[in-house]
């Protein structure tokens, strides 16, 4: 009975590896200051965006 949980715990594991089925994901080509310039375009009031001046 104790070795059930281990046993599950693994079983579970192997299951998600097998529904997660895309791994042909491809890395995009614009860089971190181009992702936040065109995401603080779209989102100004995000705090990310905010700059604190001290």
């Amino acid at each position: 009975m104790k070795l059930k949980t281990p046993l599950n715990i693994i079983k579970n594991a192997l299951s998600d590896i097998r529904t997660m089925h895309d791994f042909s994901y491809t890395v995009p080509n614009e860089s971190r200051d181009e992702f936040w310039e065109k995401e603080c375009s779209n989102h100004p009031t995000a705090s990310t965006c905010k700059i604190y001046e001290g």
